[in-house]
């Protein structure tokens, strides 16, 4: 499985656990990086994939916020 699906699949387990609140600001890429020992890019695909999903969105210069489970 490539990387950037294992890095998704684990901050989807995350985000559906809990772990992030909902309306948040979601880690930064860089600090993603640093947990998961990956390159930026990787991470990037990774949320690309989240927020095709619904899970995340994404805005630039706001940054990434956990979506609503509603939503």
């Amino acid at each position: 499985m490539p990387r950037y699906l294992q890095v998704a699949a684990k901050l989807r387990e995350a985000s559906v656990a809990g772990a992030f609140a909902d309306g948040q600001p979601f880690p930064t890429e860089t600090a993603l990086c640093r947990e998961y020992d990956v390159s930026r890019f990787t991470v990037r695909e990774a949320l690309k994939r989240l927020q095709t999903e619904g899970l995340i969105a994404r805005k630039r210069g706001s940054g990434t916020t956990v979506q609503p489970a509603a939503a």
